[in-house]
């Protein structure tokens, strides 16, 4: 991704996840509630692995990243906690690939340098 984060994909991917949550919560599990786990599921993949590709690179938008991942450090675990609480058999692969992908933007966010790193 050139260095920068896709926040765009980031916001639609949480959307999504949000809205299937909700719909999970409040009515029987539907195709639609299913794709949108599937979706979200795929688009925050690429973004990991775009992130991980991109903090490999010499280029990073490092402001850009700090302020994701100062914001993931306090959701994160939010949406991990949330997925683990899911006991849905149709869905249990996207749930699982969900937290795995949580647990490793969890562990890069805990390891990224913080602002006063970063002003050195």
């Amino acid at each position: 991704m050139n260095g920068e984060i896709d926040l765009e994909l980031y916001t639609i991917s949480i959307i999504r996840l949000n809205n299937a949550l909700e719909n999970l919560e409040n009515t029987p599990i539907t195709d639609e509630t299913k794709e949108m786990f599937k979706t979200s599921c795929n688009d925050l993949n690429e973004l990991y692995t775009d992130i991980v590709n991109d903090l490999n690179n010499e280029e990073i938008q490092f402001s850009e990243y700090y302020l994701f991942f100062e914001n993931g450090k306090q959701m994160f675990p939010h949406y991990i906690k949330t997925l683990e609480s899911i006991e849905n058999t149709e869905i249990k692969d996207e749930i699982n690939s969900l937290i795995n992908i949580f647990n490793n933007l969890s562990k890069i966010a805990e390891a990224f340098p913080s602002k006063q790193d970063l002003i050195k």
